[in-house]
């Protein structure tokens, strides 16, 4: 509706029409008189239509080209970062196996459904070097004698694995003065190319009677390195076994992987270099002391 005021034409809202609030609520969603739905005319719509249709296609055309360069800047079998440019950095962790839910490796010798899921957690994990002729070739901490359990349970260290990390091997002549003497020692007698290796040293936090053998060898060899996210890739290993653990007793071994280039970090936040694990064997107290 127009008005005129000193002369200039102003519009303004006519009153809504009279009605029931059903008949006004019924003719604000469509109006017969305007022909319009929701107060919009088919016309109207049809541009609002085209405007949000227009909106969102340019819209998603210009994510499909930024996706799209961003992929074609990716490399299919590696991220774009590496090592120290990248989240996890350049000193790998060291982890074992089996893995357990509670803080301790607990177990009974004389209940075999307390040790046979640690046996068949490590039976499938094994599962992936069933082809690799150097685990093929190994005759203890195996599959056929149960990797030790219950009596001389085996614990395998391995490092983890960072696309292109090569470790920096230590020379037999600068061994670093805090590495343990049975360790010096090995890696001395070896012939000077089987040098080349990622060593690995276990011991007790607290000193009692268990005894750690490395049936397998005390490192890992450095064809192994570096890991390129290759096909068919196995981590290497190192078998620790725990020969005859005191029963009754809380056993804690921590394992460190030995290269110039993985550094040992204690701190209990950011710990790294190292792996910690805690054995409890329940067995019968007539052959060992219980804890007090």
């Amino acid at each position: 509706m127009a008005s005129k005021a000193n002369g200039v034409e102003e519009w303004v809202r006519a009153p809504p029409p009279p009605g029931t609030c059903l008949s006004r609520f019924m003719n604000a969603i469509y109006n017969h008189e305007e022909n319009s739905f929701l107060g919009r005319t088919p016309k109207r719509w049809g541009i609002v239509l085209t405007f949000y249709l227009v909106f969102y296609a340019v819209l998603g055309l210009m994510f499909a080209l930024c996706m799209g360069g961003l992929y074609l800047t990716l490399e299919e079998n590696r991220p774009t970062y590496l090592l120290q440019e990248s989240l996890i950095g350049a000193n790998p962790g060291v982890a074992s196996r089996p893995l357990y839910e509670t803080v301790v490796l607990h177990y009974n010798v004389e209940n075999r459904s307390a040790y046979e899921p640690y046996v068949h957690q490590l039976q499938e994990f094994f599962e992936q070097y069933s082809g690799e002729s150097w685990y093929s070739s190994k005759k203890e901490c195996t599959a056929a004698d149960h990797y030790g359990f219950p009596d001389n349970p085996c614990i395998f260290i391995k490092v983890n694995k960072i696309i292109g990390w090569e470790p920096d091997f230590y020379d037999v002549n600068e061994l670093p003065e805090d590495m343990p003497d049975d360790l010096t020692e090995y890696i001395q007698k070896l012939d000077a190319s089987l040098q080349k290796q990622v060593w690995v040293s276990c011991e007790e936090e607290k000193a009692n009677d268990t005894k750690l053998e490395y049936p397998w060898g005390r490192g890992m060899p450095g064809r192994f390195y570096p890991f390129n996210n290759q096909e068919g890739y196995k981590s290497p290993l190192v078998a620790v076994r725990l020969s005859s653990p005191e029963h009754n007793h809380n056993i804690v071994i921590r394992c460190r992987a030995w290269a110039k280039n993985i550094i040992q970090n204690k701190s209990l936040k950011e710990p790294s270099g190292y792996t910690r694990f805690m054995l409890f064997v329940e067995g019968n107290s007539s052959h060992n002391e219980t804890d007090v």
